[in-house]
């Protein structure tokens, strides 16, 4: 009688943009956090494009912009960038260098390797206009075939738009000081009837888990 053998697990593919910027790295913390929060057999691809400069613009460089050495920088960011994964993520770690026009690059490899999730950074406080503009990140988002995560530097402030208000200042030392067991503050844990209302599964008693958010 043969015996049957179990099929190993199915890895969850993450496709990672990285372009080199210090950005790149809050980028590559948040997507080898999901990875290790979510377990279970996971891939993590680093993906770095290299712009195609025509050769006009090449010889406006200089002779010393000419001569440098694209593939070999591109290789020295993935592994830069495979260094610093590896000592937070735990599964295969594979790097891309591609040349041509980033998104298309991105998405496409995120196709060739069936990715799960595409994680793709995007500027501070200009990352809403330039998603508008049509930039890397929002041409990844309409093009790929799969979900893709846009990560941006946190700013819990208003980003230039007035009907966001910033959160209640108490609101965060008290989710600082409990390590967030409770999330508002005294004014805010009172029952109001207005607009917007908040509840815990299973809820947490005595902790104002769920009320009217005044």
């Amino acid at each position: 009688m043969a015996m049957r053998t179990e099929s190993p697990p199915t890895p969850v593919v993450y496709v990672v943009a990285i372009d080199g910027a210090p950005s790149s790295e809050h980028v590559l913390e948040v997507a080898c956090g999901l990875g290790k929060a979510l377990g279970g057999a996971a891939e993590l691809h680093l993906v770095h494009v290299l712009a195609i400069t025509p050769p006009a613009a090449i010889a406006a460089m200089g002779p010393l912009m000419g001569h440098v050495d694209l593939p070999e920088v591109g290789c020295g960011v993935l592994d830069a960038a495979s260094a610093h994964a590896a000592m937070r993520f735990h599964g295969r770690i594979v790097g891309h260098l591609a040349a041509g026009e980033p998104s298309r690059e991105i998405t496409q490899i995120a196709s060739d390797m069936s990715a799960d999730l595409v994680v793709i950074g995007t500027a501070g406080k200009t990352g809403l206009a330039r998603l508008a503009l049509g930039s890397v990140a929002e041409k990844v988002v309409r093009n790929a075939g799969c979900p893709v995560l846009v990560v941006r530097p946190k700013d819990v402030r208003p980003n230039g738009v007035p009907e966001i208000e910033p959160p209640c200042g108490d609101c965060i030392a008290v989710q600082s000081e409990t390590a967030r067991a409770k999330l508002w503050c005294d004014r805010h844990s009172t029952h109001h009837v207005h607009g917007r209302l908040h509840y815990e599964v299973p809820p947490t008693f005595a902790m104002g888990s769920m009320n009217f958010r005044p």
